[in-house]
């Protein structure tokens, strides 16, 4: 006669009982082990990858420029919107970050950085593209890629190119760049430049602060400013006059060339938004040394010399090898 048993047993000299199924069970634990040793510790805590981009207004050339980059190198997943569109409802982002509850919000443009602040005060927020970032509030969990390369690199630059420039001049209004125009003016002295400034309230107030100061400088420094640069027309009347009186001017976007500027320093927006994904990785991997206040990692300079000859401007050809384009 055969007998069945239930759960055959084989008892070990150290009176232990193993069974088919505490065999299973040892085999998962080991696997869990091993799979546990393998994998980094924020990934098994249950890291959250998903980011929230909010784009100031992704119509703007490098605003949409930033997002592309920034999505092509993010090794993660993205939510994404457009405040600028016609279709934007605050209310519809706030119920977007509490259904998906991002990691991180990416915000493109000061709009979208302000919004930010208003609808997630405590969530990790990277902040790129918004003009003199000194003037907003950042707290414990905000991190910046400045718009531009910091004042003495472009000071530095500008003395390097041309070495007879000593006298310089900026439009601005207090409301947008008034901590950047400190910061610029202390750092000026630095490289033995000195910033003439002329604040003014709104944009009618531009061309008598340009011909007040054009016989004091050798050169108009054009910074990212709304009031001083409310429209083309504006833009058109500050080279117009500048032209005249041959003096060239410096800038910070290459669509400024159209217009006549000499020299261009600007900010590489597609190696900005690789800049973003990694502090975003960086962040969301909980890395130590992730810097709160980022310079833009790549910058593209370009020099119209025909310009600068006809102005009778001396330029240092030595430093032709540091430009990355002459202007035609």
């Amino acid at each position: 006669m055969t007998m069945h048993m239930k759960n055959p047993v084989k008892r070990t000299e150290g009176g232990a009982h193993t069974t088919a199924s505490g065999c299973l069970l040892f085999s998962v634990v080991l696997f869990a082990l091993i799979i546990f040793m393998i994998i980094p510790g924020d990934m098994c805590a249950g890291e959250n990858r998903n980011v929230l981009i909010i784009n100031s207004n992704a119509s703007v050339k490098k605003y949409s420029q930033m997002q592309t980059a920034f999505k092509a190198s993010f090794e993660g997943t993205s939510d994404e919107v457009d405040i600028g569109s016609k279709w934007f409802e605050e209310k519809a982002v706030e119920k977007t970050v509490r259904s998906t509850k991002p990691g991180l919000i990416f915000c493109i443009g000061s709009k979208a950085y302000v919004l930010a602040q208003e609808i997630a005060k405590d969530a990790h927020i990277i902040f790129s593209l918004g003009i003199n970032w000194q003037r907003f509030p950042l707290t414990n969990n905000t991190y910046v890629i400045a718009n531009e390369p910091p004042p003495v690199v472009e000071l530095t630059t500008f003395r390097y190119l041309f070495p007879d420039i000593r006298r310089v001049g900026v439009i601005y209004s207090k409301t947008h760049n008034k901590e950047w125009i400190q910061t610029a003016m202390n750092e000026a002295k630095d490289v033995g430049i000195e910033i003439i400034g002329s604040a003014v309230k709104k944009d009618t107030e531009v061309k008598t602060a340009l011909q007040n100061m054009m016989t004091k400088i050798d050169a108009l420094w054009l910074i990212p400013d709304p009031v001083v640069l409310a429209n083309a027309e504006r833009v058109k009347e500050i080279f117009t006059l500048c032209d005249r009186a041959k003096k060239p001017v410096f800038s910070y976007d290459r669509l400024f060339a159209d217009f006549g500027a000499s020299l261009i320093i600007s900010a590489d927006i597609t190696t900005m938004g690789k800049q973003a994904a990694q502090t975003a990785m960086n962040i969301l991997t909980k890395k130590d040394d992730v810097e709160k206040i980022q310079n833009p990692a790549g910058s593209y300079i370009a020099l119209d010399v025909k310009k600068i000859e006809r102005y009778g401007i001396k330029l240092n050809s030595k430093a032709l090898s540091s430009i990355n384009e002459l202007i035609e």
